[in-house]
């Protein structure tokens, strides 16, 4: 038997939560290099320069102030490197392995309080495979000014991509005429990067250009027309100044095979300027043809989707419901935006988006945090955020909102976890749209994408164009994200204030993705196995149904199709049926299949078959859109004020079987559901005993769960 003082206990559970900590840091970096997926510095340096001369440190004197095992082990601090006015300073630190070619090579890097980062000269990259030199880069100082002057002393990634295999990074800080400049590294990573999208697809490339395209309006509109259309990706066509043309401007090219309907169309565009801003997707029209005949055409915020490529090119598109083989890019308006914008080819895609991790719960409470100017907020109703939940639910259509007050020492920021951990590499970002327009350079400078741990501490930021990359997606919404380092459970934005304005920004979710932003085009999939003549959709006007009928010319060796919906096909489809084939058959059959959940959502609806063969290879078809329906029947509550223990809803017409009526408090959460039983049924009954006087909602949702009508109850004293 033995006793421990209060002392020893503290310092016991202090060591066992070090060590609990250091052993489950230790197993997170054994399965990321088993995997392959990062390396970091957990020991000490191979390299640090060290001060000379009486009473001389590292602060004083220039050199390199190492952090303690621990520190070192953990990741939280490496060095702190200070400039000297004699001689560059070196940190050398090894990894806890070697990274192959082709991994990104870094140092996560923060400024020194209190000391003038703007007197740093230059600063070196270099990457060694056991002491021997492998590749230097020099750093763009102005680029890491600006990012760590932005951050206000938050983490910042000083990377370059390796040609060549490592397992030590250097960084070297150039002499400075006087003292007082510096940064605190706190490790250094050899990170794999995210791997470029297969995606199925024909572009406009042609052995020989002649006849493979066509230009409208008059013929100076379009310069170079013919690199479009040969086998060249990497030169382009441009459209002509509007200072030296006034005509309308137009380019069509062909494609090099048929795009099936459900594709996206568009162009792969570029500009020495910024293209992210509403000027860009307001100045152009896309279109599609199909045997030189018109098939869709769409322009503005509402439908084009503009994706930035690492090359620094951008796919301006749309999703399709026609299948096409040529497409068409027109300037309409008079943005000098276009000029001399620079046109490489015409596409038609596959839209295959990456799996995202989200911050989507089914109870969102507790999965968020809102702050205003720094601090916590402790209430909704005292934060610059509302509705912070609608960011970690599982709708990811409703939003949080971001209000900035006047003045640049303003900010609002919303930390979301996510439903599954990111891993280092991952791009970690939120979906997002400024109610002031896109967002541009400019306004980037104000925004910080973080990462957090699952105790919420900070590991990485991005701030500012330079570092943080932007996609415009339909409906006035944009991506914002960086690639990471290090393994994370959350993803926060924070939003700067500007001098005389308010600023609104409305936060829909945050995501995790393997995705670097690069496309691969590959060869469409080869046809059904099946000779598959007709794929067609109908809605059944006396229920609201539809119908997917297809038809075969002969099947060898097949086994079921699969009928699969899509209310989005950027996000997916999902199966809603099966019917069995043939089997073999050299004569046409006929099939059809009825979803009666078609009848609740109101929405285009897209469908495809996925063909099955008996050794269980699948196939996919082109997709097949379906309109709309017209909406769904409203309601009224009655009584409204209500003092009873019950509250009515009474549809205007019939309910759709499976509707429920969802009653939430004025915060969001939800305290009460009634859902209809049968067909024919116009009424439900909330029960609202109990409840408090005030404000409530009732959301009434289709079977589906989509959202119908919402209204406001307000319960009296009962």
């Amino acid at each position: 038997m033995y006793s421990l003082d209060k002392t020893t206990i503290g310092s016991t559970r202090a060591t066992g939560a070090y060590m609990g900590r250091l052993l489950l840091l230790s197993l997170l970096l054994a399965a990321a290099a088993a995997r392959g997926a990062a390396y970091y510095s957990s020991a000490s340096p191979v390299v640090a320069t060290q001060p000379t001369g009486f009473g001389c440190t590292p602060l004083l004197c220039g050199g390199v102030a190492v952090g303690t095992a621990a520190q070192l082990a953990d990741l939280s601090f490496a060095a702190n490197v200070y400039t000297a006015t004699t001689a560059p300073v070196v940190l050398r630190l090894p990894l806890s392995g070697t990274a192959p070619a082709g991994y990104r090579a870094g140092m996560l890097v923060a400024a020194l309080g209190g000391l003038n980062i703007s007197a740093l000269k230059t600063a070196t990259l270099r990457t060694y495979l056991d002491g021997a030199l492998r590749e230097t880069k020099a750093v763009d100082l102005s680029l890491l000014r600006a990012a760590l002057l932005a951050g206000a002393g938050a983490p910042e990634q000083l990377e370059f991509t390796s040609t060549l295999s490592f397992n030590q990074v250097e960084l070297e800080l150039g002499s400075v005429l006087s003292l007082g400049s510096g940064l605190r590294v706190q490790y250094a990573y050899g990170v794999q990067p995210n791997q470029a999208r297969q995606v199925a697809g024909y572009v406009s490339r042609f052995g020989n250009p002649a006849g493979q395209y066509a230009t409208g309006g008059c013929t100076s509109g379009i310069n170079n027309p013919e690199l479009t259309v040969d086998n060249d990706l990497t030169n382009y066509a441009t459209f002509a100044s509007l200072a030296t043309v006034s005509c309308p401007q137009q380019l069509r090219t062909n494609l090099e095979g048929v795009a099936p309907a459900g594709y996206r169309a568009g162009f792969v565009v570029g500009n020495r300027d910024n293209l992210l801003n509403a000027d860009l997707l307001g100045g152009v029209v896309l279109k599609t043809y199909r045997n030189g005949a018109m098939q869709e055409t769409t322009e503005g915020l509402s439908l084009l989707e503009l994706g930035v490529l690492p090359s620094g090119q951008s796919l301006l598109s749309f999703p399709t419901t026609k299948e096409f083989d040529a497409v068409s890019i027109e300037r309409v308006g008079a943005v000098t935006v276009l000029d001399n914008l620079q046109l490489y080819y015409g596409v038609g895609v596959a839209a295959t988006p990456a799996t995202q991790i989200r911050s989507a719960w089914g109870n969102a409470a507790g999965h968020f945090r809102t702050y205003s100017n720094g601090l916590l907020c402790a209430s909704p109703t005292s934060c610059s955020v509302s509705n912070g939940a609608n960011a970690a639910d599982v709708n990811l259509t409703n939003y949080a909102s971001l209000n900035v007050a006047v003045g640049v020492a303003s900010s609002a920021s919303l930390q979301l976890d996510l439903n599954g951990g990111g891993q280092a590499g991952n791009r970690a970002g939120l979906v997002l749209a400024h109610q002031g327009g896109l967002l541009d350079a400019a306004a980037l400078d104000r925004v910080t994408v973080a990462t957090y741990d699952a105790d919420n501490n900070v590991l990485e930021t991005k701030t500012g164009s330079s570092l943080l990359t932007l996609d415009v997606l339909p409906d006035n919404r944009q991506t914002v994200s960086f690639r990471t380092t290090r393994n994370f459970a959350a993803v926060g934005v924070t939003i700067g204030g500007v001098l005389g304005l308010v600023d609104n920004t409305n936060i829909y979710y945050a995501f995790a993705d393997d995705s670097n932003g690069q496309i691969n085009l590959v060869a469409p999939a080869a046809p059904l196995p099946v000779q598959l003549v007709s794929v067609a959709v109908r809605r059944l006007a006396a229920t609201g149904e539809a119908e997917l009928s297809w038809a075969t010319a002969s099947e060898l060796n097949s086994a079921t199709f699969v009928v699969e919906r899509a209310t989005d096909p950027a996000e997916g489809f999902a199966a809603v049926g099966q019917v069995a084939a043939a089997g073999s058959s050299a004569t046409t059959r006929q099939y059809s299949l009825r979803d009666s959940e078609a009848a609740s959502l109101t929405g285009t609806l897209y469908y495809r078959l996925r063909q099955l063969d008996r050794d269980g290879t699948a196939t996919l078809s082109q997709v097949v859109a379906l309109a709309g329906s017209a909406p769904r029947a409203s309601f009224s509550l009655y009584p409204n004020p209500v003092a009873a223990a019950v509250v009515t809803l009474g549809a205007s017409g019939n309910l759709p079987l499976g509707a429920v009526a969802h009653l939430y408090s004025s915060l969001g959460q939800p305290l009460h559901h009634s859902a209809a039983a049968a067909e024919g049924q116009a009424t439900l009954a909330l029960p609202t005993a109990g409840l408090a006087p005030g404000f409530y909602y009732v959301v009434l949702r289709d079977a589906a769960g989509q959202v119908l009508t919402t209204q406001r109850l307000q319960v009296a004293g009962q």
